[in-house]
């Protein structure tokens, strides 16, 4: 019989992600040289999103995750103040879930967007790679969603493209140097 491993408390606390501790990944683009302007980042995702966990070898962003996690999984909370959320995005090959922890969330889904449900507290969608999906606070409060991403190693947030037809809004609304900085940090606009 193997003998299991023991941790000390000291041990077990780079495996507790606080939320009241965690700066939000947009952060990563603030005084870098990425030339991607947080406006543009928050134009495309939610106001504020905290890594809880990642795998170390994530492919997208500096931030670090609160806690190292096992390949293929990445969990986040979106905090977004009313009327905010993420735009119509597609995981190629890896597949979302999404948890409302406060507040209400419209969960739009297709081509174009054109289904939608809305999750309650504690309310959860699992949605399946290759489906576009988006997200949006309709409540008057600011309010939470978590969110679990898994796939196979670097798929988990390295398979994302958001819908093209909001690649002209970002030209509009910041460049097309932006534009082309947010296609070298990853960011991409296709129908796929």
């Amino acid at each position: 019989m193997s003998e299991r491993p023991e941790y000390t408390p000291a041990e077990m606390r780079k495996f507790v992600a606080r939320y009241q501790d965690m700066e939000p990944t947009k952060r990563d683009y603030t005084g870098t040289d990425h030339g991607v302007p947080v406006e543009a980042y928050e134009t495309l995702a939610a106001k504020s999103i905290y890594l809880l966990m990642a795998p170390e070898d994530r492919s997208r962003g500096m931030t670090a995750p609160a806690v190292v996690g096992p390949p293929g999984v990445e969990v986040s909370i979106s905090e977004c103040p009313p009327g905010n959320g993420a735009q119509l995005h597609i995981h190629k090959r890896s597949s979302e879930t999404f948890m409302c922890l406060k507040g209400r969330f419209d969960v739009i889904w297709g081509d174009n967007g054109e289904n939608s449900l809305t999750l309650e507290p504690f309310d959860l969608i699992a949605i399946p790679s290759g489906i576009f999906r988006s997200f949006k606070n309709v409540s008057d409060e600011t309010s939470l969603l978590l969110a679990i991403i898994q796939g196979k190693g670097q798929d988990v947030m390295g398979d994302i493209a958001y819908h093209p037809a909001l690649e002209p809004r970002i030209e509009e609304g910041f460049g097309t140097d932006v534009r082309d900085n947010l296609k070298t940090i990853g960011i991409t606009f296709e129908r796929t």
